[in-house]
């Protein structure tokens, strides 16, 4: 047995189909994409930022695979290209023969790009983490947060929450008694703090991302000490106009934009977390520095007034989680990792101290792909 990791192609195709086959024959729903030309961010001239696949062959026979999301990145005020380790995936999951792919596939994305991360992954118990742990990545939670916008159909629908039926019997307590709504405005309140900037400010909906957003990148990126760049071709990328799931959201000051937000507003049915709610979810956002408050706010309250019940995000920025905090939203367990490869964490180097000035949000991993 010979293993080759190789850029995926046309040839690929057939044994993709057998090795996905394989895999659900076994009871795994994970699979490889079908086609070696990404639907969402294929390599498209002028745009920086793409999609590569990439398989493992064992002669004929793929055996796994791995996809890298390459886009540019400001790192300590220098533009270097950064790379999204996403969706690895190995036959050692249903075959112990190769069970040592995984750790293949991961020095194989390395050796193509030294400056990679991961984003979200879920606990640090999950294989991926773990393997990144092994590989000696550097691993920072990005806090969770929410806002409660309908109490009692919150209590009543958040399966995450009603798994125990002395749990759920609490919480239709609290929802028919009226305690857990008074409970939740009343925490929601207090963390809400003052108004904000004082300049009046506005927000409205637009259909893409337009020359206005290199203003807000260009007040904004001084702020962070690693942040994807953030311009109208990469959001643009991003956040397809096309896409009806996408929202974007442009805030207004007196003298110009201010910020924006991608946020999204859906109906989930038989979620595994969320149940049938209607969740809210800002998934991006990015402002002037100073800013970042009065565009949760601006957002926070488009998502209430189109009706949902809950609205959730993950944040890392120092900044844009003070903004959460102080815009009334709770911190819940979070799920959400960060990952700075080796080389990536010594250009960041003190990590520890520098985590907190890094903006990351769902926007820049796997997008908002559970909600």
């Amino acid at each position: 047995m010979k293993l080759v990791v190789e850029p995926y192609g046309e040839e690929h195709v057939e044994a993709v189909r057998a090795f996905n086959r394989r895999l659900s024959d076994a009871g795994f729903p994970q699979k490889l994409a079908e086609s070696p030309t990404p639907k969402w961010l294929p390599p498209t001239h002028g745009v920086p930022i793409r999609q590569e696949y990439y398989v493992a062959r064992d002669g004929a026979d793929v055996r796994g695979g791995y996809t890298l999301k390459p886009q540019p990145f400001v790192v300590r005020g220098e533009v270097r290209e950064i790379a999204d380790y996403r969706f690895p995936l190995s036959e050692g999951i249903a075959d112990r023969r190769f069970g040592m792919l995984a750790v293949l596939l991961l020095k194989d994305a390395l050796r193509r790009q030294p400056l990679l991360f991961g984003l979200g992954m879920g606990a640090r118990s999950e294989p991926v983490a773990r393997l990144f742990g092994i590989f000696k990545w550097s691993l920072v939670d990005c806090p969770f947060f929410f806002r409660v916008h309908h109490p009692r159909r919150f209590l009543r629908g958040i399966v995450h929450l009603r798994r125990r039926p002395a749990r759920r019997v609490l919480l239709d307590v609290l929802a028919h008694s009226g305690v857990g709504w008074a409970g939740i405005r009343a925490l929601q309140s207090a963390k809400r703090i003052g108004g904000g900037f004082r300049e009046r400010t506005a927000v409205r909906e637009v259909e893409e991302f337009g020359d206005w957003c290199r203003v807000v990148w260009r007040d904004a990126v001084e702020a962070y000490d690693l942040v994807a760049v953030r311009d109208s071709p990469v959001l643009n990328a991003l956040y397809p106009p096309h896409d009806p799931r996408f929202v974007r959201l442009r805030v207004d000051g007196g003298t110009g934009p201010v910020g924006w937000a991608v946020v999204l507003d859906t109906q989930m049915q038989g979620h595994k977390q969320f149940g049938d709610l209607r969740v809210g979810s800002i998934v991006d956002c990015l402002s002037a520095p100073g800013r970042e408050r009065t565009v949760v706010r601006q957002a926070t309250a488009w998502l209430e007034r189109r009706g949902v019940d809950v609205c959730v995000s993950n944040q890392l920025h120092e900044s844009w989680c003070a903004a959460f905090d102080t815009a009334g939203w709770l911190r819940g367990p979070s799920n959400f990792l960060f990952a700075a490869s080796p080389a990536l964490a010594e250009r960041l180097a003190p990590l520890a101290s520098r985590a907190r000035r890094i903006h990351m949000t769902r926007g820049d991993g796997d997008g908002p792909i559970h909600l």
